[in-house]
């Protein structure tokens, strides 16, 4: 009997440190309430990417909103995405990402992130076609429409564990905005009049 409780309490312990055991919020500056926020778990949604950017609130409307929330190790991780709007944002401020690739000067592969990242948030006006400021730099995900949650997460994952590194480095108050974008089929202009 004593031998059973033992491995039944032992079995707990080990349970319960695999569990998450800090919440972080992308970006950190903005407040974040459960009740009045709509969260997508990236592990077990069936939403496509295409369907949680739709349901991401335009600045007008609803913005903050939706947040997608994933397990990273032992960190749970909420990110409250922003989409485009009417907003007016220098192109020079955002780093496009891929799944695979970063969009700037002439591609560089995902592994690449943490040297473009950092080069992004702390340039300081050394490269004129990257963010004046740290405040000013944005990172955009782009994957295809049709990709999963945890497709999602493998990208969100990385970028944020590169953002945390860095921002450790630094020991700034650099914040992570993330917009989520996919190519919108423009229809073709409808044909001449006879």
């Amino acid at each position: 009997m004593r031998k059973t409780l033992s491995i039944l309490s032992i079995l707990l312990i080990l349970s319960c440190e695999n569990k998450t055991t800090e919440i972080r919020y992308y970006p950190t500056d903005r407040n974040f309430s459960v009740e009045t926020k709509e969260i997508i778990g990236l592990d077990t949604t069936q939403l496509n990417f295409r369907e949680i950017t739709n349901k991401v609130g335009t600045f007008d409307k609803d913005y903050g909103k939706l947040v997608v929330e994933f397990d990273d190790g032992k960190i749970k991780k909420r990110v409250t995405p922003y989409v485009y709007d009417n907003g007016l944002i220098k192109s020079k401020n955002i780093l496009r990402i891929k799944s695979d690739s970063i969009l700037i000067d002439n591609k560089y592969s995902i592994n690449e992130l943490k040297r473009i990242l950092k080069r992004h948030y702390l340039n300081k006006d050394k490269v004129p076609y990257y963010p004046d400021s740290p405040k000013n730099g944005l990172v955009e995900i782009t994957i295809n429409t049709n990709k999963t949650g945890k497709e999602l997460k493998k990208v969100l994952s990385k970028l944020t564990q590169v953002f945390d590194e860095i921002k450790e480095e630094v020991n700034d108050t650099i914040e992570l905005r993330i917009y989520f974008d996919y190519l919108r089929q423009i229809p073709p202009p409808p044909p001449p009049p006879k």
